[in-house]
């Protein structure tokens, strides 16, 4: 068995290698909302729900997709939802096939 190390905070060295393997890279947590989008989620909170993710979180990573134009907001009515672009789209089925070709689905 391999001999753990104590960092300063008490906790050892494996579990802190342990949480950094299951945190979301941004690309990860970027494909995440266009997935949410993707699969019908339109309204800001649905998205936040289905890609699991802070209000806060969220509308940072809303903005950057909206000026990459992956993402567009449409106000209907005073009702603010996203919709994924054609470039949104396309980005999102290459990332899908690339978890698909790596066995990481």
């Amino acid at each position: 068995m391999a001999q753990e190390y104590l960092t300063s905070s008490g906790s050892s060295s494996r579990s802190l290698q342990q949480q950094q393997l299951n945190r979301r890279s941004r690309m990860e947590t970027f494909c995440d909302i266009l997935r949410a989008i993707g699969s019908g989620a339109q309204k800001p909170t649905h998205i936040m729900y289905k890609a699991n993710l802070s209000w806060t979180v969220l509308m940072e990573y809303m903005k950057a997709l909206q000026s990459q134009e992956l993402v567009e907001l449409v106000d209907d009515e005073g009702k603010k939802t996203y919709r994924l672009t054609h470039k949104g789209f396309q980005l999102l089925n290459q990332f899908l096939s690339i978890r698909e070709d790596l066995n990481l689905n």
